[in-house]
């Protein structure tokens, strides 16, 4: 009887720091925003792109632990709910779960997921905020900080492309 190689694929603990800083990066960020026309602008959905975009053969442990610190880091950072953030990076992390992915995301198929990861923070933060506050979230101000990190997700891709290149790893970066 011939039995083939059962083992999945390798998982490398480099992409997964990388994205953990970047995702931290991102958190640290996301404290900030700019005033245009009028209206604040926040860059409070920033990190969700480094979510999007998690390398797929990314250590799966170490991958957790980091999200999940980067949403403390975030909650800590915003002044916010303690655990906040931690609880939308680790659902949407969970829901993506990058190293299930076989291949990269289509231009069509990213899209969704980012309006998927949008949708999702949103009714997360909604509901913790009420079941913590009583209130709803100012949802003009969450809207906002939507349009600045799609517009902003091209330049990440970008940069994450430019990264992964240099590193000599592109196959592993495989989003």
């Amino acid at each position: 009887m011939t039995y083939y190689d059962m083992r999945g694929p390798t998982r490398k603990v480099l992409p997964a720091l990388v994205a953990g800083i970047a995702l931290a990066v991102t958190g640290a960020l996301s404290i900030g925003g700019v005033n245009m026309f009028g209206a604040y602008f926040g860059f409070g959905c920033v990190p969700l792109l480094a979510l999007l975009i998690w390398p797929r053969h990314a250590n799966t442990l170490l991958s957790l632990v980091l999200v999940f610190a980067a949403g403390l880091f975030t909650d800590w950072g915003t002044g916010g709910i303690l655990g906040q953030w931690a609880l939308v990076f680790t659902v949407i992390w969970g829901l993506l779960r990058p190293e299930l992915r076989g291949s990269p995301f289509s231009t069509i198929g990213l899209f969704f997921a980012w309006l998927l990861i949008c949708g999702i923070s949103v009714l997360l933060l909604s509901l913790s905020g009420w079941f913590v506050f009583g209130i709803l979230p100012d949802f003009a101000a969450l809207g906002r900080q939507i349009i600045v990190a799609t517009l902003i997700l091209p330049v990440v891709i970008f940069l994450r492309h430019i990264v992964s290149t240099r590193i000599g790893e592109n196959e592993a970066w495989g989003t």
